[in-house]
């Protein structure tokens, strides 16, 4: 029995580095070569596998993107902060930018990816945040309408807020390319996004009426 469970132990250890991999991997080449363009034979010959063993564990390319964009999607809503009522909108505002701008600073290729999946208008993704987003979308429009109501911030429009904050924060993921011409420099530094972070975040403030 003892022998039983850590064989069994050992294949769902070896199943989860072989996934993590090929999801890692497959993350990469899409970021990189564009949804369309990249094959499985592609994330088999970076990721150091033969191509069964993708198709093993996914069955088609797109089974595959479905589960890297799965686990993008599942990053972004867990890792990014809720809005609190008590914390108020400066403390709110100011921690979801920063953490938007985190999350395009450590996950380049998964924001492009996501980017690339939305513009096609990957049903997936489409199905996905009409599920899960839009719920999260609602509860954080009431908290904002509160604020007003309480006279915390001016009267705005949630949804073009979440839409602006979106734009300003991805953009140093989606078109980091652009970025690196418009800075003179061939990578985006620490400095930099810090420099970014300050400054959206006061824009965003003053937009919403909000004293720095």
């Amino acid at each position: 029995m003892e022998e039983k469970r850590a064989k069994d132990q050992l294949k769902a250890h070896i199943r989860a580095q072989n996934q993590a991999l090929i999801l890692a991997t497959a993350e990469r080449v899409f970021a990189r070569q564009g949804l369309a363009k990249t094959t499985t034979q592609m994330i088999a010959n970076e990721a150091g596998l033969p191509k069964a063993n993708i198709h093993y564990y996914y069955r088609s390319k797109k089974n595959l993107l479905e589960a890297v964009l799965s686990n993008i999607l599942q990053l972004w809503l867990e890792s990014v902060s809720c809005f609190e009522l008590a914390d108020g909108p400066k403390v709110c505002l100011t921690r979801y930018i920063s953490e938007k701008i985190d999350q395009s600073r450590i996950n380049t290729n998964a924001s492009k990816v996501f980017a690339m999946a939305l513009i096609g208008e990957e049903p997936f993704v489409l199905d996905y945040l009409k599920e899960h987003f839009v719920g999260e979308l609602v509860r954080e429009k009431k908290t904002i309408q509160t604020w007003i109501d309480q006279g915390q911030m001016k009267a705005i429009s949630a949804e073009h807020l979440f839409i602006s904050m979106w734009a300003l924060t991805q953009t140093y993921a989606d078109f980091d390319a652009q970025i690196k011409i418009v800075l003179d420099k061939t990578e985006i530094e620490e400095e930099d996004y810090d420099q970014a972070k300050a400054f959206i975040t006061n824009m965003i403030l003053s937009s919403c009426g909000i004293s720095d």
